[in-house]
């Protein structure tokens, strides 16, 4: 099938620092709460005293805006903790309302760690800071009666629909203290509003200017076509499976799930779902963005066959004008404004000379950080100071007051152990290479290379290879500047060195980690890297495995099917294999060689992985509606159960679920039987009015989540399973 391009996911912090619909935002979404603007315009300008009756000094505070390099004089610039804890806290409530789960100081594939967001917060109150700064110079402070009035309008809105307002009282307490907190969030917004008009009083002329300037690539990004095809060897095939169709002789989609050879579509009637500009290949992207819905085109040709194609809708522009009304328009725009505003706030600083101070101790931490991991010196740097303050002459950690700077040292200095340990690889590659090759090969220049592989014949199989193992060499060489044998294995000597001092102390920073946070899923990860065949660490790294990517799959089966429709675009019947199955064969061998089979773990940890194991084929069997496969799974749970009996005997509560199993294989045997009993008497009926069967079950027809070799396992699980199959074997993985 013509072959779809994975996407990135989004990012995720971009979803929580700009809300998009106000009330909605703060019921609904992850949008982070302000309110000392609100506190600001209903109290003039009396200062940002948190609590009342206290003075605050600046050096007091989490920290705030600077000009000249000197910290504004006005308290409302400042960011004391009051108000920041309480943004802090608001934040974390929604993600948590929301069922995020975020790592205190790890952060977790698209999640940010809980350090990040406080950081994320930390830097918008800045923002906030910026904009109140501006507001008052330029006098465009939204009003109390402007709050007032906006606030009132939105949470008429809302507690008009009785069940809302019922909504509304029971998460917040009262209407009263969602009024409370819209009209902090509203003043925010309006504040940012009154400073982009002020500032930016052009946006909409420049946004059309931008679009029609990169029309082609907002075409690309976001033109998108939802069609259904039929793919065929030859092109006779194809005028003639269209030709039926055109007569109404057979459907499309029938035609599809008999005659295509794409098997990844075929049974859907050909459906490829909805994809944009690039995910296909040429000629069958030009054919269906330049196809009419609803009329058959074809055939067209690729390097996969020939295609007959059916667009069912497309959405498509040519002007700016057209891109107005799609649904593309107010995304585009909204981070069109966005890049703006960041352009115009970030200008604004420079042209006033205004920056910030951050006084918190952790904040200053992760400030370093956050530019570490942007900037590869800043990153070697911060290392060293790493290295300097917090590890004593053997590599050892000395621990401090807090766990960040740990945590920072081991994020980065992984990359850095990676690039090292690759780089020891190169030198020892370039070293064989010096080694085994003539020196006149290897004192040639790249360029002096090229000419001659460009004359040798292609038949002189064995000069070229060492012309071309003499371009690798010289490749290596130009890369870490060295022209001889002697300078090479100086320079591997001391990348060996370097690499294993640097291991040495991300592995004392992994050990330490794992000591004061056991529960972390980052810190299980990275002592899975560096010990995984300790038990205790490979029955963590595996039951995070189980209970994050697999196991919310197993309990819905509604999010399964959504995930399978998504990785079927691109993995086609093989997305299951990688959701489910693979996963789950990667976690039970794991836990059968390093847990339940191993001398070294202790008997509770062995018991906690067979129940793990026990409550996987559960849920397995549960989802499964192929009765072999649910019985497969029925066998590898009760043989995990009767494992966990030889530890517990005496145990009546898995004996009895032993019991259950067996009733409901029997149950499954005794519905098998009838069923093949059924099929045996239909096949001799048929079969004697003279209609050949294909009878033959291969071992892409039946999908089992193991090698299809007899006999079968499920870890340790011996299977009587035999399958009449011929054929290569396929492995589900």
């Amino acid at each position: 099938m013509p072959k779809k391009k994975s996407r990135g996911n989004p990012n995720f912090m971009k979803s929580i620092q700009r809300p998009v619909v106000w009330a909605v935002a703060v019921l609904f979404g992850v949008g982070i709460i302000w309110w000392s603007v609100a506190q600001y315009i209903g109290s003039g300008s009396q200062g940002n005293q948190q609590n009342t009756g206290a003075t605050v000094n600046f050096s007091e505070t989490v920290g705030g805006l600077t000009k000249d390099g000197t910290p504004l004089s006005d308290p409302n610039y400042w960011i004391t903790y009051s108000e920041y804890e309480t943004s802090v806290r608001d934040t974390l409530t929604n993600l948590r309302s929301q069922g995020y789960t975020l790592d205190p100081y790890f952060e977790m594939e698209n999640y940010p760690s809980e350090m990040g967001i406080r950081y994320d917060i930390f830097m918008s109150l800045i923002d906030q800071k910026t904009l109140l700064l501006y507001a008052t110079e330029n006098e465009v402070l939204p009003t109390t009666a402007q709050v007032e009035s906006e606030t009132k309008r939105i949470v008429d809105q809302y507690v008009a629909d009785e069940e809302t307002r019922s909504a509304i009282i029971y998460q917040y307490g009262s209407v009263d203290a969602f009024s409370a907190l819209i009209k902090d969030y509203v003043a925010t917004q309006l504040l940012t509003v009154n400073v982009t008009n002020k500032a930016i009083p052009d946006m909409n002329n420049r946004f059309q200017t931008f679009v029609e300037e990169n029309l082609e690539g907002l075409k690309f990004d976001y033109e998108r076509v939802d069609a259904d095809h039929i793919l065929v060897s030859d092109e006779a095939s194809a005028v003639e499976i269209k030709a039926m169709i055109e007569n109404g002789e057979v459907s499309f989609a029938e035609a599809a799930t008999r005659y295509s050879i794409d098997t990844g579509t075929a049974a859907s009637g050909g459906a490829l779902g909805e994809f944009r500009r690039g995910e296909m290949v040429p000629e069958f992207e030009d054919a269906s963005f330049d196809a009419t819905p609803g009329v058959l085109v074809g055939p067209v040709e690729s390097q996969f066959g020939y295609h007959l194609i059916l667009v069912n809708n497309k959405s498509t522009f040519d002007s700016f004008e057209e891109f107005v009304n799609t649904p593309s328009y107010q995304t585009e725009m909204n981070q069109f404004e966005n890049a703006e505003f960041d352009k115009w706030i970030a200008e604004y600083r420079v042209e006033n000379n205004l920056s910030h101070v951050i006084n918190d101790p952790d904040l200053q931490m992760y400030s370093k950080y956050d530019e570490a991991r942007r900037d590869r010196q800043e990153a070697k740097r911060f290392l060293e100071e790493l290295e300097s303050d917090y590890f004593d002459e053997s590599g050892n950690v000395l621990i401090g007051e807090s766990y960040l700077p740990v945590v920072f040292y081991t994020q980065l200095v992984e990359d850095e152990v990676t690039n090292l340990r690759y780089q020891v690889f190169d030198l020892e590659d370039l070293e064989d290479l010096l080694l085994a090759l003539p020196a006149t090969a290897t004192s040639m220049s790249i360029e002096d290379i090229n000419d001659q592989l460009e004359t040798i014949p292609a038949t002189n199989t064995e000069l070229r290879s060492v012309l071309s193992e003499a371009k690798r060499a010289r490749e290596y060489m130009t890369e870490f500047s060295v022209e001889s044998l002697e300078e090479v294995q100086e320079m591997l000597a001391d990348k060996r060195k370097t690499y294993d001092e640097t291991n040495s102390r991300f592995e004392s920073s992994v050990r330490y980690l794992y000591s004061v946070m056991p529960n972390s899923t980052k810190v299980v990860n990275y002592m899975y890297q560096i010990d995984g065949n300790n038990p205790e660490v490979a029955y963590m790294y595996n039951e995070n495995s189980y209970n994050m990517n697999v196991r919310p799959l197993l309990e819905n089966p509604a999010l399964l099917d959504s995930y399978l429709q998504y990785y079927s675009q691109y993995f086609g019947a093989q997305a299951r294999s990688l959701l489910i199955d693979s996963p789950i064969q990667s976690i039970e061998g794991d836990l059968n060689r390093k847990v339940i089979n191993s001398t070294e773990a202790a008997t509770d940890l062995k018991i906690s992985a067979l129940y793990l194991l026990v409550d996987i084929y559960e849920k397995m069997a549960n989802l499964e509606q192929n009765e072999p496969l649910m019985e497969i799974y029925l066998m590898a749970e009760k043989h995990y159960l009767e494992k966990l009996l030889e530890f517990n005997p005496e145990d009546e509560t898995i004996r009895s679920l032993i019991e259950t199993i067996e009733f409901y294989i029997s149950e499954l045997n005794a519905s098998q039987t009838i069923d093949a009993t059924e099929t045996a008497d239909s096949t001799e009926f048929e079969t004697s009015s003279d209609i050949d069967l294909d009878t033959e079950v291969t071992p892409g027809e039946l999908s089992v989540p193991f090698e299809i070799e007899a006999p079968s396992q499920i870890g340790d699980v011996d299977l009587d399973v035999s399958l009449d199959s011929e054929g290569p074997n396929e492995t589900n993985n």
